[in-house]
């Protein structure tokens, strides 16, 4: 492993670990403060995206809309603001809604299996063995999330798998669908015009001054870092892990965001979860342990 992956893989993990807090203090403004994913998605991204592009025009002046002159690129960045940044927040935060942080995340981390499919997909070639073992303990670690093993009944509410699994799909887009355009502009410039575009498209989505928030000192402090740490810092290390390592590897990586997020649900909002949710859990993360062992012998055995 060289210097770059060992940077990617830490940015990447960093990432994922301050995107489980986050979600973590989304939960707790939902339950305590009246705020809604309509309200917190369209305001945190059109803030950090506007901090982020204030930033590169200082450093680097009008270079920072060259993105836009370009057809297809500017295409590109509307297609990843809209389906791949504000999609992955709004249906992350609405399956947090309807469940809570731990559980939405790991939901969402069923993505990297979907990652697995689609390249290998578009590189036109079969699973190997210890993809196919991935692709199908993550898929059991959803069901027993889902059912806890009842094959007649759901354990979450029907809207909160549908909005994880959404927010999967999302994040699918989210790692892939911006390549090109990230090695062209850089991490920094492409996660700006995302959330901007992406908050500018929510806020009239979803009108969120027309939602009524309890919102005191408390709610001030957690937005503000749910800004900084969980949004801009967060968005950027991860794309920038992506660019090092690649977007298979970056997604599992950062499955230690499911990890951070059961944490510290259960320290600080006192979520608890069965036998079989554990299980579940085990099971999604550990795909992260599988494919990062196995990919690394198959890259030695290319080598040799």
């Amino acid at each position: 492993m060289n210097k770059t992956e060992r940077i990617g893989i830490i940015n990447t993990f960093v990432g994922g670990t301050l995107w489980g807090i986050n979600g973590v203090m989304g939960s707790y403004l939902f339950l305590n403060k009246a705020v809604t994913t309509n309200w917190l998605v369209p305001y945190r991204l059109l803030i950090a995206g506007l901090i982020l592009l204030s930033y590169l025009y200082y450093k680097n002046g009008r270079k920072v809309f060259d993105i836009l002159k370009n057809g297809k690129d500017l295409l590109s960045i509307i297609i990843f603001g809209i389906f791949g940044m504000m999609g992955t927040q709004y249906t992350y935060f609405t399956a947090i809604e309807y469940s809570n942080a731990a559980i939405a995340t790991v939901l969402t981390y069923f993505g990297p299996t979907l990652v697995l499919v689609y390249v290998c997909m578009r590189e036109a070639r079969r699973p190997l063995k210890y993809e196919i073992f991935s692709i199908v303990l993550s898929m059991f670690g959803v069901f027993l999330l889902a059912t806890h093993g009842n094959f007649s009944g759901l354990q979450i509410s029907f809207k909160a798998l549908l909005w994880g699994m959404l927010s999967a799909m999302t994040l699918v887009v989210y790692t892939i669908q911006p390549e090109k355009i990230l090695k062209k502009y850089g991490t920094t410039a492409v996660v700006a015009w995302g959330m901007f575009i992406g908050g500018i498209i929510s806020i009239f989505m979803f009108k969120p001054w027309k939602v009524d928030v309890i919102f005191d000192f408390t709610t001030f402090i957690f937005f503000i870092i749910i800004i900084f740490s969980g949004t801009i810092a967060a968005f950027v290390l991860y794309l920038t892990g992506v660019t090092m390592i690649g977007p298979t590897k970056a997604s599992i990586i950062a499955c230690v965001e499911p990890v951070s997020a059961t944490i510290f649900a259960i320290i600080f909002m006192g979520v608890t979860f069965g036998f079989l949710d554990i299980i579940g859990f085990i099971c999604v993360i550990s795909t992260i342990f599988i494919v990062a062992i196995f990919d690394k012998k198959e890259v030695k055995k290319k080598v040799k």
